[in-house]
């Protein structure tokens, strides 16, 4: 994965995943199960797989031993970092952390500006 195409994938999960945490921390977990993309969680996407896990009502260790073993899996290393924001976010939303927190939290792996995205949902 280039880097263009890493900035593009982060943009667009970060905005997905302030909708679904604002949602989860108003209405509780339950509330976003109908937002998980099927064919990702079938296909072991870290995010959509760990959202579940929380949904179902796993363990925070075991969601987070799960998710590990897969981002460690990962060989190119733009996708292992996205992985890696992705596990971070499916915790995040489980402890239910506040969105605007989690949005700084994710932001932290990266050196793309945010700002917009912040603006965009009054985060800031």
């Amino acid at each position: 994965m280039g880097d263009d195409e890493f900035a593009a994938e982060y943009t667009d999960f970060i905005e997905r995943v302030y909708i679904i945490s604002e949602k989860a921390r108003k209405e509780g977990l339950l509330a976003v199960e109908k937002m998980i993309d099927e064919n990702k969680y079938i296909n072991r996407d870290v995010f959509e797989l760990g959202l579940r896990l929380a949904i179902d009502g796993a363990d925070g260790e075991l969601i987070k031993k799960i998710l590990t073993n897969i981002v460690e899996l990962e060989e190119d290393k733009n996708k292992k970092l996205l992985k890696n924001i992705q596990k971070e976010a499916a915790l995040a939303i489980q402890e239910g952390l506040n969105p605007r927190s989690l949005m700084l939290l994710l932001n932290s792996y990266v050196t793309i500006n945010i700002e917009e995205t912040m603006k965009k949902y009054n985060a800031e």
